[in-house]
């Protein structure tokens, strides 16, 4: 009887132990689960705003979850390779909230807009005798790499005109906005004789390290430049006959400027761009152009020479008496700022007519002589006395002929060019300069370049890349009726060397 009692006593106590223990583990398991956070209650407003909408209770920050077993592959790769991100700075962490945008990197500019804020420029060098050796130049003659061409005119099969070429190695990579050829050359010819329509073409002669380049011949048949207009526009001509197929040859270095931003479309004319277009001349300080004060004496007296040697050759002498035959004509046809006040009408035209016909045989014995051969010291005071002795004429055109006499011996005669005094020299390189400053300011026109604004409000600006522009300049033979020529090509053709696609424009 005993051991049954004792039997149910352990049993008893066995079955209390067993409940404690499941009690126990149940508890415990209870503790271990996230309770619930209760929900804070809004404070009640004031009496005025109980009738309102009690606040939206903020929502519960989201609980981390394990991982879905739904997840796809290549989620699951990059929420792997997002774990192994190293946690990010305290200061960069953000509040919980609506997710933002993943950060881009911004696009680079596209090539229209990227040409508004730059422009590759042509700096031409000055004295060009003395410019580095390079294969980049304005008028001449075309040397180029490969097999290239001269182009004719489309329609009538006449040769071209040359007006530059630029050596596209020398143009830095990064004005080229990732379009341009970096090897090879650019050329442009044009029809200068103004015949039907406005034929031209620019070529890009391919090339690469180590490739020959070769000079191109002028062609047969190439008409004189700008035709009957051509006694206009040289300074030694009267006649079309005395004008020139191949127009000054200049050498250029091609410069990349910033342009600043601009609210009006178009070349920028404001004084940051002024700036710049002196810091890519690197000269600002230039010597003044000619002016009649320069051929008086020391006492501002008499009539002398500007220097001993001129004139130095015998275009320098066409160019003089070319400019007196014209003003002798313009004096005939009026009164105005007439040279001869004193004289009755008859007088007045006797002289006017006797200073022509003399001016008339200079220019004749100049012109059936070579034009850039050195005149001997005899024949220049000979031809100094007589110009004196028209003084009242001559006074009015020896500033500029004088200043184009220098000019053409500069482009046309290098060796003799070099033996001009250099102050001599100085007196006309601010025709050829980006940018000078003067008393009155800077003066800085729009220059000849690639890849930039143009001149005006072109329409074709919101389509075309301007792959050149080249303004009117008398001091390198560029007679564009005032104007500029614009040369326009699409991004897309440019990329894909469609060179047969570009468009010109005048402005």
């Amino acid at each position: 009887m005993l051991a049954l009692v004792a039997i149910f006593a352990i049993f008893i106590a066995s079955a209390l132990g067993l409940i404690a223990l499941i009690w126990y583990w149940l508890r415990q398991r209870a503790l271990q689960e996230p309770k619930p956070r209760k929900p804070k209650q809004a404070k009640r407003r004031k009496a005025a705003d109980e009738a309102a909408d009690p606040e939206p209770e903020p929502e519960a920050l989201p609980q981390k979850v394990g991982r879905s077993r739904m997840i796809s592959a290549a989620s699951l790769a990059e929420a792997e390779a997002a774990n192994a991100l190293p946690a990010a700075p305290y200061a960069e962490l953000e509040e919980p909230g609506e997710p933002k945008p993943a950060a881009t990197s911004p696009e680079a500019p596209a090539p229209l807009a990227a040409s508004t804020r730059q422009a590759v420029v042509l700096r031409q060098h000055f004295p060009p005798h003395r410019a580095p050796e390079g294969r980049s130049w304005l008028g001449g003659t075309p040397v180029l790499p490969g097999t290239a061409e001269w182009p004719v005119h489309p329609g009538t099969g006449k040769p071209l005109h040359f007006l530059l070429q630029i050596d596209l190695a020398e143009v830095p990579d990064e004005a080229g906005l990732g379009l341009l050829p970096s090897e090879g050359a650019l050329a442009v010819f044009l029809d200068c004789d103004w015949g039907p329509g406005d034929a031209f073409r620019v070529i890009h002669a391919q090339g690469y390290a180590g490739m020959p380049w070769h000079g191109l011949d002028v062609p047969q048949g190439l008409a004189m430049a700008y035709g009957d207009e051509a006694a206009l526009v040289w300074p030694w001509a009267l006649t079309p006959a005395h004008g020139t197929q191949i127009l000054p040859r200049w050498p250029v270095a091609p410069r990349l400027i910033a342009l600043p931003e601009s609210d009006s479309p178009g070349w920028p004319h404001n004084a940051a761009t002024a700036r710049a277009l002196l810091d890519a001349q690197g000269q600002n300080e230039l010597a003044p152009a000619l002016d009649l004060a320069d051929f008086h004496g020391p006492d501002g007296q008499g009539f002398e020479p500007l220097w001993y040697g001129y004139p130095q050759d015998w275009i320098s002498v066409q160019i003089t008496s070319a400019a007196l035959v014209r003003e002798a004509d313009r004096a005939s046809r009026t009164v105005v700022h007439d040279p001869y006040p004193s004289l009755e009408a008859d007088e007045r035209a006797a002289q006017l007519k006797a200073v022509r016909e003399e001016a008339q045989a200079w220019f004749d014995h100049a012109l059936n002589n070579p034009a850039l051969a050195p005149i001997a010291p005899p024949v220049r005071k000979a031809f100094w006395d007589w110009l004196a002795t028209h003084r009242a004429l001559a006074e009015r055109v020896i500033p500029e002929a004088v200043e184009a006499a220098i000019e053409t011996t500069l482009h046309a005669s290098p060796q003799e060019a070099a033996k001009f005094p250099e102050e001599i020299t100085a007196r006309v390189a601010y025709r050829h300069a980006l940018a000078r400053r003067t008393p009155e300011g800077v003066i800085a026109p729009p220059p000849a370049r690639l890849l930039a604004p143009a001149s005006g409000e072109a329409e074709l600006a919101a389509t075309h890349l301007l792959l050149l522009e080249l303004p009117t300049n008398s001091a390198i033979g560029h007679h564009f009726g005032g104007g500029a020529l614009q040369w326009w090509i699409t991004p897309e053709d440019l990329a894909d060397r469609r060179l047969e696609s570009v468009v010109m424009t005048r402005t």
